[in-house]
């Protein structure tokens, strides 16, 4: 399953029909065929990398909570309401997805209610659903989202509220996105890391690898049982320690770094699309910038994960060799998303970044602002 079109109606402080696209607009050269997209269906491209850009407060954070919503009904079926879906809108969201699974382009329309009377309020319901088909046709790329020509799908089950009907199309309860917000909460359990790589054929040595990258003193850590671990430091020293005591042992950039690439490792194996909020706060540049090529990586990249990620660092921009895999999120009385290549109609082959740093885009922090925090200092 891929996911080419999502739109949205009253999420948070979203514009009306916000829409994100992972379905090239621009012209397809041979090399973004290489690097910059996946071929999942004849003729059918998806980003390989999708970033989002933008000043602070700008509405960055809240299109990947939408988007981690959205893997939610196609992961688990149901949706958890830590995700304050209603936090600014008493209103039902309206979901409108788009997505290709097994050689078919389907159209999932959805509306979105609290469950007014559960006491604890943990569930969501899903309401006037509709599911359409379209076998996918290489002639149809040009009209991929006409959506005239689909066809209705109607079911005799009876699904639970809070449940959604893709459960009847996609039958098993599978990890198709993985949210990792720009806070560290989701890297505070390292058995958790460890039963990830149990599942990937329990390829243990990947870890060697990883822990290279954050602390050079560091050989290896094994898994003893859930609580009980053993470090091993590149002079040949070790250490066994509890779970929570490796917390007080390791650097937090070596714990982060460490969680993180685990869930880079679990989408790169299993074609898990990752989302990744402020992805400058986890790694440096140089990391960063080796991060976003994996993805472009097709020997690396085999089963057509997608890397999306918001960011403030517009120099990652410049890895891209296209643009319209690039969205500018701002924040004027509602959340806009911009497309550069749609909207900008900007050439690829131009610095990306340098238009940035000159605002082009309405995306610098405000010059007055500025000067008044300086004066401020001042005083």
């Amino acid at each position: 399953m891929k996911l080419l079109k999502v739109t949205a109606n009253n999420f948070k402080l979203c514009d009306k029909n916000f829409t994100i696209s992972f379905v090239p607009t621009g012209n397809k050269t041979s090399l973004d065929k290489e690097f910059e997209l996946h071929e999942i269906a004849e003729d059918l491209y998806v980003f390989s990398t999708l970033g989002i850009i933008g000043k602070n407060a700008s509405g960055k954070t809240t299109v990947v909570e939408l988007l981690s919503i959205i893997y939610d009904i196609f992961s688990n079926y149901r949706i958890n309401t830590s995700k304050n879906i209603f936090k600014f809108i008493d209103k039902p969201l309206n979901l409108d997805i788009t997505f290709f699974h097994n050689g078919t382009i389907y159209r999932y329309i959805t509306n979105l209610y609290k469950n007014e009377n559960s006491v604890d309020n943990t569930s969501i319901f899903f309401k006037n659903e509709k599911l359409y088909k379209r076998e996918y046709k290489k002639a149809h790329i040009r009209e991929l989202f006409n959506y005239d020509k689909f066809e209705e799908i109607k079911s005799e089950i009876t699904l639970p509220e809070d449940t959604s009907i893709i459960y009847l199309l996609l039958k098993d309860i599978k990890l198709r996105g993985i949210y990792c917000p720009s806070d560290d909460y989701m890297y505070n359990d390292y058995a958790q890391a460890f039963n990830i790589y149990k599942l990937l054929d329990n390829n243990l040595q990947i870890i060697n690898s990883i822990l290279k990258m954050f602390d050079e003193h560091l050989e290896n850590i094994k898994m003893i049982n859930e609580n009980k671990y053993k470090i091993i430091y590149t002079n040949g020293t070790t250490k066994e320690t509890t779970n929570s005591e490796l917390y007080q042992i390791l650097s937090s950039g070596t714990t982060k770094g460490f969680g993180l690439f685990t869930y880079v490792v679990y989408s790169l194996k299993t074609g898990t699309d990752l989302i990744i909020d402020e992805i400058e706060n986890h790694f440096h540049k140089t990391l960063v910038e080796n991060l976003v090529n994996l993805y472009k990586d097709k020997s690396v990249n085999k089963n057509n994960a997608t890397l999306i990620f918001t960011t403030h660092y517009c120099e990652i921009l410049d890895l891209f060799n296209r643009s319209d895999n690039i969205y500018i999120s701002k924040y004027e009385k509602k959340i806009k998303l911009e497309n550069m290549h749609t909207n900008y109609k900007f050439r690829s082959e131009l610095s990306k970044s340098n238009k940035f740093y000159r605002n082009e885009f309405d995306t610098n922090v405000s010059y007055d602002a500025l000067m008044n925090f300086k004066k401020e200092l001042m005083k």
